[in-house]
């Protein structure tokens, strides 16, 4: 069986699951990954999101009271082989060291890495991705190998990493 491929089109989709999207046709078209299942944020409360596990990857789909997909988080699922590829502009994300994935778009977008590179965000496509830190010294190879890749992207609509406004500015 060959892995599952998402193409991330920043600012409009993953894969199939379009930004803006009704939460109803989200559900139909998350169905080719896998089954999806409503999300609600509490116990009593009317789902609002999607979530979709052990497809490859895990995803999270934010639909909230708007009703229509806000954003769109993919975890990178170490139980489930073969994983899926999550491919941003031709690079798996969750295949290609971390570093790479930052060096190839730091030489195409403003790109914001936080302290340790485990967090990066390309406010111009409205893409943010984040890795967990080996978890102490002197880990063996195969778990440094394992915090060496990001583990969850998330994509939303254009302006989703923009700075709140000032006080007084519109």
């Amino acid at each position: 069986m060959s892995p599952l491929v998402i193409e991330l089109d920043p600012l409009r989709a993953a894969g199939p699951v379009l930004l803006g999207a009704s939460f109803e046709d989200t559900g139909r078209v998350l169905a080719a990954w896998g089954a999806p299942q409503p999300y609600a944020p509490y116990p009593g409360a009317e789902p609002l999101d999607w979530r979709l596990m052990g497809s490859g990857v895990n995803v999270h789909v934010c639909c909230g009271s708007a009703g229509v997909v806000q954003t769109v988080e993919i975890y990178r699922d170490f139980d489930v082989e073969p994983r899926a590829q999550v491919c941003l502009l031709g690079v798996d994300l969750f295949s290609t060291p971390a570093e790479q994935v930052i060096a190839e778009l730091r030489a195409r977008f403003d790109v914001e890495v936080d302290q340790g590179d485990c967090g990066l965000v390309v406010p111009e496509l409205s893409v943010g991705m984040s890795r967990s830190g080996v978890p102490y010294p002197g880990a063996d190879q195969e778990t440094i190998d394992r915090y060496t890749c990001f583990e969850s992207v998330l994509i939303a609509s254009r302006g989703y990493y923009d700075p709140p406004p000032r006080n007084g500015a519109l």
